[in-house]
């Protein structure tokens, strides 16, 4: 009689599964790119308002365009997040489409960091190109997984 071996585990326990690596990466990708087109679209916002006098040039926390910025920072983060989740359905265990997804929405915040100088070389015109480029990297990847 002889007994088949059984399937390698992760740490917690659950059926290892390295043909998801891939899939993961891209509906990370994916997510933290969703974010990145809403904060940088915001950003843009903020320069549009500041260009036409209607936003303080030098805001203070105070103000609406601080909100506006704070938002699409966490807005960013979300978007990510649940983008990510839901790309990953094919992962069944939850525990690690919410460390994947939680990933995705932190890498987002420093990923943003280059609205910094995207604005400071090529202005908000730049920042509106920069979320149009994520854009459509994003919902290349997430074309590429299936997702229609």
């Amino acid at each position: 009689m002889t007994t088949t071996p059984d399937p390698p585990t992760s740490p917690t326990g659950e059926p290892a599964a390295p043909e998801q690596v891939g899939l993961a990466f891209r509906a990370m990708l994916s997510g933290a790119l969703a974010g990145l087109t809403l904060i940088a679209a915001a950003m843009w916002l903020m320069r549009t308002l500041q260009a036409a006098g209607r936003a303080p040039t030098a805001p203070t926390p105070g103000d609406a365009v601080a909100t506006l910025v704070l938002l699409a920072w966490v807005g960013g983060a979300g978007i990510a997040g649940l983008l990510a989740w839901g790309l990953m359905a094919p992962i069944r265990s939850a525990y690690r489409r919410g460390g994947f997804a939680m990933v995705a929405g932190f890498g987002t915040l420093p990923l943003a960091f280059v609205t910094a100088p995207v604005d400071a070389l090529l202005g908000r015109w730049g920042l509106l190109g920069l979320a149009a480029a994520s854009a459509s990297c994003g919902a290349l990847l997430a074309r590429r997984l299936g997702i229609r």
